[in-house]
């Protein structure tokens, strides 16, 4: 209970005065991960908690979103000028490959409140069904170019 309470104190002192540029900047940033990254997260589990501005009330900081990763872990991250910050981890209640879960969990907690520059980075940190679609991907990516090189060799 106490990591909380840090987390939201900590959270709110990394937060600085955003400019309306700046603003628009975290908000396409925000659209663009939740684009981006949903081959990495469990399907429609991305929640905007804080839009750009606050709720006065609210215990978080603007730009502030969760997601779930495909070891049921809901991660609560912040996005700001330094990158992207988690703030919170915890197991969903019902998670369907429970050891799994637990290992991320373990894997997330060292990273909470440390900035990572970019999604790839936290992700990559984090979760490890991630990291095997990642692999994945760049993989079938690699292939394909040198299909094309090896199709334009014989052209």
């Amino acid at each position: 209970m106490s990591q909380v309470a840090n987390t939201n104190t900590n959270a709110s002192a990394v937060t600085a005065p955003q400019s309306q540029p700046q603003k628009v900047h975290v908000a396409k940033e925000i659209l663009h991960v939740f684009e981006e990254y949903k081959v990495g997260v469990k399907p429609f589990s991305f929640i905007v908690i804080t839009g750009t501005t606050a709720e006065p009330n609210s215990k978080y900081p603007p730009n502030t979103f969760r997601l779930c990763l495909i070891e049921d872990v809901w991660l609560t991250i912040h996005l700001n000028s330094s990158g992207y910050l988690i703030l919170k981890a915890e197991a969903d209640p019902n998670p369907t490959n429970p050891s799994a879960t637990k290992y991320a969990i373990s894997e997330t907690r060292p990273h909470i409140q440390a900035p990572f520059e970019s999604m790839d980075g936290l992700l990559n940190s984090v979760s490890a069904e991630y990291r095997n679609k990642f692999q994945e991907r760049l993989c079938h990516k690699l292939e394909k170019v040198v299909k094309e090189r090896e199709k334009e060799g014989r052209d």
